[in-house]
C-alpha cells in the first residue's frame, strides 16, 4: 500500500492541477515506494456514499458570475485516501474555472482536505439555479517496485544560453545515443547549468554520463535544490569522472527545484548525457529531521513601540507640529522691481537665514511681492536651518531655477549642474552635504507657510524645467520616460516641521512634490559581503580589510552571522532567529524626519507615478487638505522595491512610517488619492480619512509589499502594515466616457473595468479575448532610440506626458484592497507572502458613474488585459 504519511506532502500540493497532470504526478510517486506483489491495472476515482456537500446561498461577482462555498460533510470514522475531488454531476449554469474534467465530462475541483471551502464559480445565466456534487477518492494502481522513474522533464527545463537545446532536449527525454554540448566561452562564471521543476521528492540521486570525448569533457559539477531562503548546494563543486558520475543527497533533504551546473576548461565545449534525477526505493524511510525554524513566527505583528531620540529616550506619544518660533520682528525681503534673467535672490535669502537663526526664540523671513505688483523670486537650492520659519505672501512666485542653472548657475563650481541639487531643489531640511559627511544633530523647529493661514502662494516648478525624456537607469524603470526632477520640499533629518499653504506648478517632473526621505549614507541596507554566488550576512559592515586588497571573507571585521544545518540564522543562546529580525542593518537609513504636519498643498500637472506628498520614512506625522491634478495625493511607500532597493534592504524599521494621518485628499484624472505600499517595512497605526477621486485610476490603492526575487532575497522580507484604518467619506467619480484620462502606473492596469476592456477592443479592432499588455498604449515609442530622437519628443509623443512606463485608463473601483486576497480570504500574512488585513468600518465608499457598482476589489481580482486571472501578478 502507498505510504499515507507521505503521499500527504504530495497530494496537497495538487489542488489546482488538471486531471491529466494530477495523475501523472500520482503514478510517479507511487513508484518510487514499497509495495504488495499484486497490482490493480488502473488509478480509478470512487464516489464516497458516506460525503454529502453541502453549499452555501449564491453569490454574485462582478463581470464573472455566480459563485457558492461548498462544505465536505463526513462521519469521522471515515476512511479516505490522500486525493479527494468535488465532482459536479449536474448543473443548471456552465460551470467555470474547474480544475479538469472527468471520462463522464463532468467538471471537478481537488481538494487538498475535508476542512476545505470549495469556492464554485457559474456562468451568468438565466433560470433556476441549481446543482448536484460529490465527493470522490482516489484509488490508486500499484505497480512493481523495481521501476525507476526519471524525475526530469523536457516541459520544464530551463538552460541557460550555451546549450544546444534541440540535442539537449533529446538527452533529457531519454536518448542516450546523443550528446547535449553547450559551448563554455563566453559563459557566467566559466559554467553553464540547467533548472528542473520536479514532483518533490527525497532520497534523491543525481547522475548523469558523458562520452570519453577529450574535447567535450566535464570536468567538475555541482547539484543544488531551492528552498525559500534560495539556492542551496547539495554537492559542492567536484571532478567529473569520464563515463558515469553519480550523486546521493541526504535522504531527508526535500527537493521540488534543482539545478545542474557543469564546468569545463577554459574555451572548450562540454557534453553530457543521460542525465537523471531519481527518487531511490528503500524499504525503511527515515524520519525527516524537523526544522528548527518550522511554525516559527516570521514578522511583527506589534511594531512601532515609541520614538527614540538621540540621547536614546524613547518617547510613546510624540504628537504632531508645535510652533516653537516667536519672533516680533521679522526680517522682510522683498522681489526685485525687475524680474529678469540675472535675478537669483538665493544669496540674499540665506544671509537672512542665517541672520535669523541667531535669534533667541527663533527668527522669521517674510517674502513678499514688490509693491510694483512684481511678485517672483527666483531661488535654487535653500538649506532651512534650525529654528526658521518662511511665510510668504499669497500669490508669490517661488521660481525654481532648473535649467537657469546652465546659464547662470548659482555656484560657479557647479556648471552644467544637471543633477546638483541647485537646480532641482528649492527647500531642504535636514539634508546632509553627502553620503560621507553626514549632519551631527536633527534641524529642529522649521516651518513654511503663507502669511494668511489658507491662502497659497505658489512654487513654480514648470517654467524652468522641460521635459527631458531618456531612459531610467534603475529603479522599476522601462521604456522612455520624463527624467526632469524637482523637489520643491525635502524633508530628511529633522524634527518638528510644518509645511502649508503652497500651490505647486508641475510639468511632470520625475519627484514628489513635499517628500519625506532619509538622510542616509546610501551604503548597502543590510550589513552583508555580496561578491560570492549569494551574500554572506554580516556582524557588522563589510569592510576590505585583507593585506592584498582583494574581496575575499577574511579579517576580524567580516564575521558571519550564525546559522545552523538548516541555514536558519541562530543568537547568542543558539535560538533561531527569523531573517527580518536577524540580519543587522544599515542604521542611517533611520534618519527619517519626525513630528510633522503637511497641510493644505495642492499640486497640478504631476507626474503619474510620484505625485504631491510621501513619506519614505517617518513617524508622528500628519497630512491634510491635499489636492492634486494628475498622479498621487498622497503616498506611503519606502524604496522602490527592487531588489537592490537599500532601503528596504535596511530591514522592517528603519525607513519605515508609524502614527501617520491622512485627511481630506482629492485627485483629478490621476492614479489614486492615497497609495499605501509597504514593500519590507513594518509599519503601525495609519489612518485614512475622506478621499475624493475624479475621473482617476482610484481613490485609495492599499498595497501589498511585492519582490521580483521573492523569498530568495533574505534581507527583503515582506513588511505589513499593523492597524490600518480607513473613515469617512471614500469615492470614485466618473464624468468623462468617450476616452480615458486617468493617468496610471502598471498595477492597476490588472483591474480594467469591462467598459475599458471593451474600449480598448473596439480601439485595436479586436475581440476582449484578444487583448494583450501591448494594446494598453495607442502611441508608443519602441526601440533604441538616438538622443536626437530623444530630444525630439514632447508630452504629445505619448499616451501618458510621463513616459511609456505610464497608462491612461478609464476609472476602476473607489478602493483597490490590494494587501488582501478576497473579502473573505486575507492571505498568508506571513514575511515570505505579506498580506495583511484593511479595517473598513469606518467609511462610506461610493462610486458614482461608473458603470460597474463594485466598492472595493482585491488582489485575487487581478486580470490580464484579455480577462484571464493574473495569477503570477497577484503573488509576486
Amino acid at each position: 500500500m502507498v505510504n499515507i504519511r507521505l503521499s500527504r506532502i504530495f497530494i496537497n500540493k495538487l489542488k489546482n492541477l488538471h486531471q491529466t497532470i494530477f495523475l501523472f504526478i500520482v503514478v510517479i510517486f507511487t513508484s518510487q515506494l514499497s509495495f504488495q506483489a499484486l497490482a490493480v491495472e488502473i488509478d480509478t476515482w470512487q464516489t464516497v456514499a458516506e460525503a454529502t456537500i453541502e453549499h452555501s446561498d449564491r453569490y454574485t461577482k462582478r463581470e464573472v458570475g455566480y459563485y457558492t462555498y461548498n462544505n465536505i460533510v463526513i462521519p469521522t470514522m471515515t476512511e479516505l485516501s490522500e486525493a479527494l475531488r468535488i465532482v459536479i454531476t449536474n448543473s443548471s449554469h456552465d460551470v467555470l474555472a474547474e480544475d479538469g474534467i472527468d471520462d463522464s465530462g463532468h467538471p471537478y475541483f481537488v481538494v487538498a482536505s475535508t476542512n476545505d471551502k470549495t469556492q464554485i464559480y457559474f456562468a451568468s445565466q438565466r433560470g433556476p439555479f441549481a446543482y448536484t456534487a460529490e465527493l470522490q477518492q482516489l484509488i490508486s494502481a500499484e505497480i512493481p517496485s523495481n521501476e525507476e522513474v526519471n524525475l526530469l522533464t523536457v516541459a520544464n527545463m530551463a538552460p541557460s544560453s550555451h546549450w544546444n537545446n534541440p540535442i539537449l532536449a533529446n538527452v533529457v527525454a531519454g536518448d542516450d545515443t546523443q550528446e547535449a554540448v553547450a559551448t563554455i566561452v563566453g559563459a557566467a562564471n566559466s559554467n553553464v547549468y540547467i533548472i528542473f521543476d520536479i514532483v518533490e521528492s527525497n532520497n534523491l540521486v543525481f547522475s548523469f554520463a558523458q562520452d570519453d570525448i577529450p574535447e567535450n569533457l566535464v570536468t567538475s559539477w555541482e547539484v543544488a535544490h531551492k528552498t525559500g531562503s534560495g539556492w542551496i548546494v547539495l554537492k559542492n563543486w567536484g571532478n567529473a569522472s569520464a563515463s558515469e558520475n553519480t550523486f546521493r543527497a541526504n535522504a531527508n533533504v526535500s527537493a521540488s527545484k534543482v539545478r545542474f551546473r557543469f564546468r569545463a576548461v577554459d574555451g572548450a565545449n562540454l557534453g553530457i548525457n543521460q542525465i537523471k534525477v531519481i527518487s531511490e526505493i528503500i524499504d525503511t524511510l527515515p524520519e525527516p529531521t524537523s526544522n528548527p525554524a518550522d511554525g516559527m513566527l516570521d514578522t511583527d505583528l506589534t511594531g512601532y513601540r515609541g520614538y527614540t531620540d538621540e540621547n536614546d529616550v524613547t518617547t510613546a506619544n510624540v504628537g504632531f507640529f508645535e510652533n516653537k518660533i516667536f519672533d516680533d520682528e521679522p526680517n522682510e525681503l522683498i522681489a526685485e522691481a525687475v524680474f529678469a534673467d540675472t535675478v537669483n535672490d538665493t544669496a540674499r535669502l540665506k544671509a537672512a537665514l542665517n541672520q535669523s537663526k541667531r535669534e533667541e526664540y527663533g527668527g522669521v523671513v517674510i517674502l513678499r511681492a514688490n509693491p510694483n505688483g512684481q511678485n517672483r523670486f527666483s531661488l535654487s537650492h535653500i538649506a532651512v536651518p534650525s529654528n526658521i520659519r518662511i511665510e510668504v505672501e499669497p500669490g508669490v512666485v517661488l521660481e525654481m531655477r532648473g535649467i537657469k542653472e546652465d546659464t547662470y548657475p548659482t555656484s560657479q563650481n557647479e556648471p552644467q549642474n544637471i543633477n546638483k541639487p541647485n537646480r532641482q531643489f528649492l527647500f531642504s531640511f535636514g539634508r546632509s552635504n553627502g553620503p560621507g559627511n553626514l549632519l551631527a544633530d536633527r534641524i529642529e523647529n522649521v516651518e513654511v507657510r503663507s502669511t494668511v493661514p489658507g491662502e497659497k502662494f505658489i512654487i513654480d516648478a514648470k517654467t524652468n524645467m522641460p521635459h527631458n525624456y531618456g531612459y531610467m537607469n534603475g529603479g522599476n524603470g522601462n521604456g522612455v520616460v520624463n527624467l526632469t526632477r524637482a523637489i520643491p520640499i525635502g524633508l530628511f533629518y529633522v524634527k518638528n516641521f510644518a509645511i502649508s499653504d503652497i500651490e505647486i506648478q508641475d510639468n511632470h517632473t520625475e519627484s514628489v512634490a513635499v517628500q519625506m526621505f532619509a538622510d542616509a549614507d546610501y551604503k548597502d541596507g543590510a550589513y552583508a559581503w555580496r561578491f560570492g554566488s549569494k551574500p554572506i550576512f554580516l556582524e557588522d559592515r563589510y569592510v576590505k580589510d585583507n593585506p592584498d586588497g582583494t574581496n575575499k571573507l577574511e579579517g576580524s571585521s567580516n564575521v558571519p552571522l550564525k546559522t545552523d544545518s538548516f541555514n536558519n540564522f541562530l543568537n547568542e543562546n543558539n535560538e533561531v532567529v527569523a531573517d527580518m529580525f536577524a540580519i543587522k542593518r544599515n542604521p542611517t537609513y533611520g534618519r527619517t524626519p519626525v513630528k510633522g504636519s503637511i497641510k493644505n498643498i495642492k499640486a497640478t500637472n504631476a507626474h503619474t507615478g510620484y505625485g504631491v506628498v510621501q513619506i519614505y520614512g517617518g513617524d508622528w506625522i500628519e497630512i491634510d487638505s491635499i489636492e492634486v491634478i494628475n498622479g498621487i495625493g498622497v503616498r506611503l511607500e519606502a524604496g522602490n522595491g527592487t531588489d537592490n532597493d537599500n532601503f528596504n534592504r535596511a530591514g522592517p524599521y528603519f525607513s519605515s512610517m508609524n502614527k501617520i494621518n491622512i485627511s481630506n485628499v482629492k485627485v483629478t484624472n490621476g492614479f489614486t488619492g492615497v497609495w499605501l505600499k509597504p514593500h519590507s517595512k513594518i509599519m503601525k497605526d495609519i489612518t485614512v480619512e475622506n478621499i475624493e477621486a475624479i475621473d482617476s485610476g482610484t481613490a485609495l490603492l492599499v498595497g501589498k509589499g511585492a519582490f521580483n526575487c521573492k523569498a530568495s532575497c533574505r534581507d527583503l522580507t515582506r513588511g505589513r502594515i499593523n492597524n490600518l484604518v480607513i473613515k469617512g467619506d471614500i469615492s470614485l467619480t466618473q464624468t468623462v466616457f468617450d476616452e480615458p484620462v486617468a493617468e496610471v502606473g502598471n498595477n492597476i492596469t490588472y483591474l480594467l473595468t469591462d467598459a475599458n476592456r471593451q474600449y480598448l477592443a473596439d480601439l485595436n479592432n479586436k475581440t476582449v479575448g484578444q487583448l494583450t499588455r501591448g494594446d494598453l498604449q495607442q502611441k508608443t515609442i519602441t526601440g533604441e532610440q538616438t538622443p536626437e530622437q530623444l530630444a525630439a519628443l514632447t508630452p504629445d509623443s505619448f499616451d501618458n506626458p510621463s513616459g511609456t512606463r505610464w497608462y491612461k485608463i478609464f476609472p476602476t473601483a473607489p478602493v483597490l484592497a490590494l494587501s488582501m486576497l478576497s473579502a473573505e480570504n486575507i492571505g498568508d500574512e506571513s514575511a515570505t507572502e505579506g498580506f495583511y488585513p484593511v479595517d473598513f468600518s469606518q467609511a462610506t465608499i461610493t462610486s458614482n458613474g461608473l458603470p460597474e457598482d463594485t466598492l472595493i476589489l482585491y488582489r485575487g481580482d487581478m486580470r490580464e488585459p484579455n480577462g484571464t486571472q493574473a495569477t503570477d501578478f497577484i503573488y509576486k
